[in-house]
């Protein structure tokens, strides 16, 4: 269970630093395909980051697991 909390506290810092980062390009000088790209990017992995600790959360609790006979 610590490994699910470390994981989770991982995952949120990092689903933070992404929104940061998108805050940051939105207000950057960058082309608006750039701009576009690296949005299109860290949304595709902010939503991959809240996937993964869901499903990890789950088999945690116990509502995924091994199928019994």
């Amino acid at each position: 269970m610590d490994a699910v909390i470390l994981y989770n506290i991982i995952s949120l810092i990092l689903i933070f630093v992404l929104i940061f980062a998108l805050r940051i390009v939105s207000k950057s000088g960058l082309r608006k395909n750039q701009q576009l790209i690296i949005k299109g990017v860290a949304t595709i992995l902010i939503v991959c980051v809240i996937a993964f600790i869901l499903f990890l959360d789950a088999i945690a609790v116990g509502l995924i697991g091994l199928v019994p006979n």
